[in-house]
Protein backbone atom coordinates (compact mmCIF):
# COMPACT_ATOMS: atom_id res chain seq x y z
CA UNK A 1 0.00 0.00 0.00
CA UNK A 2 2.74 2.38 0.85
CA UNK A 3 3.92 1.87 -2.85
CA UNK A 4 0.99 2.75 -4.06
CA UNK A 5 0.65 5.83 -2.36
CA UNK A 6 4.12 6.87 -2.80
CA UNK A 7 3.19 6.35 -6.82
CA UNK A 8 -0.33 8.01 -6.39
CA UNK A 9 1.91 11.46 -4.99
CA UNK A 10 4.14 11.26 -8.24
CA UNK A 11 1.29 11.94 -10.94
CA UNK A 12 1.43 15.37 -12.31
CA UNK A 13 -2.22 16.17 -11.67
CA UNK A 14 -4.18 17.39 -8.57
CA UNK A 15 -6.38 14.43 -8.89
CA UNK A 16 -6.88 11.57 -10.87
CA UNK A 17 -8.91 8.76 -11.98
CA UNK A 18 -9.26 4.79 -11.66
CA UNK A 19 -8.19 4.60 -14.70
CA UNK A 20 -4.86 6.44 -13.98
CA UNK A 21 -4.61 4.42 -10.79
CA UNK A 22 -4.25 0.95 -12.84
CA UNK A 23 -2.06 2.45 -15.36
CA UNK A 24 0.44 3.09 -12.27
CA UNK A 25 -0.50 -0.37 -10.17
CA UNK A 26 0.21 -4.03 -10.98
CA UNK A 27 -2.64 -4.76 -8.73
CA UNK A 28 -5.95 -6.53 -10.65
CA UNK A 29 -9.17 -4.74 -10.86
CA UNK A 30 -10.52 -5.81 -7.92
CA UNK A 31 -7.65 -5.38 -5.83
CA UNK A 32 -6.92 -1.80 -6.22
CA UNK A 33 -10.74 -1.21 -5.59
CA UNK A 34 -10.21 -2.66 -2.11
CA UNK A 35 -6.42 -0.99 -1.96
CA UNK A 36 -8.54 2.41 -2.74
CA UNK A 37 -11.28 1.64 -0.61
CA UNK A 38 -9.00 0.95 2.16
CA UNK A 39 -7.02 4.17 1.04
CA UNK A 40 -10.22 6.57 1.38
CA UNK A 41 -11.04 4.83 4.59
CA UNK A 42 -7.49 6.01 6.44
CA UNK A 43 -8.14 9.10 4.67
CA UNK A 44 -4.86 8.59 2.18
CA UNK A 45 -6.65 9.59 -0.41
CA UNK A 46 -10.29 11.88 -0.91
CA UNK A 47 -13.16 10.52 -2.99
CA UNK A 48 -13.94 13.59 -5.25
CA UNK A 49 -16.34 11.74 -7.26
CA UNK A 50 -17.44 8.90 -8.93
CA UNK A 51 -13.89 6.97 -10.01
CA UNK A 52 -12.08 10.54 -9.09
CA UNK A 53 -9.58 11.03 -6.44
CA UNK A 54 -7.07 13.22 -4.58
CA UNK A 55 -4.30 12.91 -2.59
CA UNK A 56 -4.30 16.59 -1.19
CA UNK A 57 -7.75 18.69 -1.90
CA UNK A 58 -6.05 21.57 -1.22
CA UNK A 59 -4.50 21.25 -4.51
CA UNK A 60 -7.70 21.64 -6.41
CA UNK A 61 -9.02 24.05 -8.93
CA UNK A 62 -12.50 23.35 -8.11
CA UNK A 63 -12.82 25.92 -11.28
CA UNK A 64 -10.55 23.65 -13.72
CA UNK A 65 -11.74 20.27 -12.11
CA UNK A 66 -15.91 21.55 -12.71
CA UNK A 67 -15.04 22.38 -16.70
CA UNK A 68 -13.18 18.89 -16.96
CA UNK A 69 -15.49 16.48 -15.43
CA UNK A 70 -18.74 17.47 -17.82
CA UNK A 71 -17.51 18.86 -20.77
CA UNK A 72 -17.98 20.35 -23.25
CA UNK A 73 -18.93 23.15 -20.42
CA UNK A 74 -17.94 26.72 -18.77
CA UNK A 75 -18.34 28.33 -15.43
CA UNK A 76 -21.20 30.84 -16.29
CA UNK A 77 -24.80 31.97 -14.12
CA UNK A 78 -24.16 33.31 -10.68
CA UNK A 79 -20.84 31.85 -10.30
CA UNK A 80 -19.52 34.05 -13.07
CA UNK A 81 -21.05 37.16 -12.20
CA UNK A 82 -20.02 37.24 -8.81
CA UNK A 83 -16.31 36.85 -10.60
CA UNK A 84 -16.72 39.50 -12.38
CA UNK A 85 -18.21 41.75 -8.82
CA UNK A 86 -21.89 41.73 -10.64
CA UNK A 87 -23.58 40.09 -8.18
CA UNK A 88 -23.40 41.10 -4.55
CA UNK A 89 -23.23 37.65 -3.42
CA UNK A 90 -20.70 34.85 -3.71
CA UNK A 91 -22.39 32.13 -4.30
CA UNK A 92 -21.42 28.44 -2.56
CA UNK A 93 -21.73 26.37 -5.33
CA UNK A 94 -20.20 26.47 -8.74
CA UNK A 95 -22.51 26.89 -11.93
CA UNK A 96 -21.41 25.99 -15.31
CA UNK A 97 -23.63 25.95 -18.71
CA UNK A 98 -23.14 22.67 -20.86
CA UNK A 99 -24.35 21.69 -24.01
CA UNK A 100 -24.93 18.36 -22.91
CA UNK A 101 -27.85 17.11 -19.69
CA UNK A 102 -27.88 18.96 -16.80
CA UNK A 103 -26.18 17.58 -13.58
CA UNK A 104 -24.79 17.85 -10.20
CA UNK A 105 -21.81 16.54 -8.82
CA UNK A 106 -21.44 17.03 -5.08
CA UNK A 107 -17.94 16.92 -3.69
CA UNK A 108 -15.86 17.10 -0.20
CA UNK A 109 -16.14 21.22 -1.11
CA UNK A 110 -19.04 21.90 -2.86
CA UNK A 111 -22.10 21.42 -5.26
CA UNK A 112 -20.62 21.69 -8.96
CA UNK A 113 -23.86 21.95 -10.75
CA UNK A 114 -24.32 21.61 -14.88
CA UNK A 115 -27.29 23.58 -16.68
CA UNK A 116 -28.05 22.74 -19.92
CA UNK A 117 -28.46 24.99 -23.14
CA UNK A 118 -29.59 24.84 -26.32
CA UNK A 119 -26.14 23.50 -28.62
CA UNK A 120 -26.94 27.09 -30.30
CA UNK A 121 -26.68 29.57 -26.85
CA UNK A 122 -22.96 27.21 -26.58
CA UNK A 123 -20.86 30.94 -27.11
CA UNK A 124 -20.10 33.85 -25.26
CA UNK A 125 -16.93 32.39 -23.17
CA UNK A 126 -13.19 33.05 -22.63
CA UNK A 127 -10.37 30.75 -21.84
CA UNK A 128 -9.02 31.67 -18.47
CA UNK A 129 -6.39 29.79 -16.38
CA UNK A 130 -7.20 26.51 -18.46
CA UNK A 131 -10.60 27.07 -17.60
CA UNK A 132 -13.56 28.34 -19.79
CA UNK A 133 -15.35 31.16 -18.14
CA UNK A 134 -18.43 33.15 -19.92
CA UNK A 135 -17.96 36.86 -20.71
CA UNK A 136 -19.89 39.02 -17.83
CA UNK A 137 -22.56 39.84 -20.60
CA UNK A 138 -23.28 35.84 -21.28
CA UNK A 139 -23.14 34.79 -17.80
CA UNK A 140 -25.85 37.70 -17.23
CA UNK A 141 -28.03 36.47 -20.30
CA UNK A 142 -27.41 32.74 -19.50
CA UNK A 143 -28.71 33.49 -15.73
CA UNK A 144 -31.92 35.32 -17.24
CA UNK A 145 -32.74 32.85 -20.14
CA UNK A 146 -32.69 29.96 -17.11
CA UNK A 147 -34.82 32.31 -15.16
CA UNK A 148 -37.50 32.41 -17.70
CA UNK A 149 -38.19 28.46 -17.32
CA UNK A 150 -38.12 28.72 -13.47
CA UNK A 151 -34.87 27.01 -13.30
CA UNK A 152 -32.54 29.90 -11.70
CA UNK A 153 -33.08 33.21 -9.57
CA UNK A 154 -32.77 36.23 -11.55
CA UNK A 155 -32.87 39.09 -9.50
CA UNK A 156 -31.16 42.45 -11.38
CA UNK A 157 -31.29 43.99 -7.62
CA UNK A 158 -28.48 41.94 -6.54
CA UNK A 159 -26.37 42.76 -9.61
CA UNK A 160 -24.10 46.05 -10.35
CA UNK A 161 -25.51 46.15 -13.60
CA UNK A 162 -22.98 49.29 -14.52
CA UNK A 163 -20.15 46.80 -14.93
CA UNK A 164 -22.08 45.22 -18.04
CA UNK A 165 -20.97 46.25 -21.72
CA UNK A 166 -24.55 47.43 -22.71
CA UNK A 167 -23.30 47.51 -26.32
CA UNK A 168 -22.18 43.63 -26.16
CA UNK A 169 -25.57 42.88 -24.18
CA UNK A 170 -27.63 44.16 -26.71
CA UNK A 171 -25.49 42.50 -29.79
CA UNK A 172 -25.77 39.06 -27.49
CA UNK A 173 -29.95 39.64 -26.91
CA UNK A 174 -30.15 39.74 -31.08
CA UNK A 175 -27.39 36.70 -31.27
CA UNK A 176 -29.88 34.94 -29.30
CA UNK A 177 -33.13 36.17 -30.51
CA UNK A 178 -35.50 35.20 -27.98
CA UNK A 179 -38.62 37.13 -27.89
CA UNK A 180 -39.20 36.37 -24.03
CA UNK A 181 -35.66 37.24 -23.20
CA UNK A 182 -35.82 40.37 -25.00
CA UNK A 183 -39.31 40.98 -22.81
CA UNK A 184 -37.45 40.43 -19.59
CA UNK A 185 -34.36 42.59 -20.17
CA UNK A 186 -36.10 45.21 -22.08
CA UNK A 187 -35.51 47.47 -19.19
CA UNK A 188 -31.65 46.98 -18.83
CA UNK A 189 -30.31 47.84 -22.03
CA UNK A 190 -32.99 50.77 -23.19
Amino acid sequence: MTKLIQKIKSIPKSYFSFTDLKKISDLSDESLKVAVSRMIKNKEIVKLSKGIYTADISKINWEGFAVEMHSPSYLSFEWALARYNILSQKPINLTLATAKRSREITTPQNIIIYHHLQPKLFWGFIMENNYLLAEPEKAFLDLAYLSLNGYAKFDAEEMNLELLNKIKLKKYLRKINYQKLNNLLLKFYK
